[in-house]
């Protein structure tokens, strides 16, 4: 397999910036992955906090524990904020800049001679 088709997988399945590391490139590869770990990190403590309100309502009593009114419950209050949704955008801008990214490296270094 190809070195680029290598990079640009591993920053497509494995996490962004991962292909970079496998080009030898860690610093260009943290501009990647430090943003999207930082995203992710915010991300899951935001749903976790959200699941965190829910069970509080569902132990209290007030709200039933049946997934359907959960589900009501999430859509009226809206499910997502405004961090939780900046940090998908990030986490998604990462992803997609990591993958281009690692491809333009690794077609450069298959360009210069050995």
């Amino acid at each position: 397999m190809q070195r680029t088709v290598s990079a640009a997988l591993l920053s497509a399945l494995v996490f962004p910036g991962a292909g970079h590391l496998y080009l030898r490139r860690p610093l260009r590869g943290c501009v990647f992955l430090v943003p999207a770990l930082v995203a992710l990190a915010w991300f899951t403590v935001d749903v976790v906090r959200q699941a965190a309100v829910l069970s509080d309502q569902v132990l209290a009593g007030t709200l039933a524990p049946d997934p359907a009114a959960i589900a009501a419950r999430l859509q009226t209050q809206g499910g997502s904020t405004l961090a939780g949704t900046l940090c998908a955008v990030v986490l998604l801008a990462c992803w997609a800049g990591a993958i281009a990214d690692s491809i333009v490296i690794a077609r450069q270094a298959a360009k210069r001679p050995e």
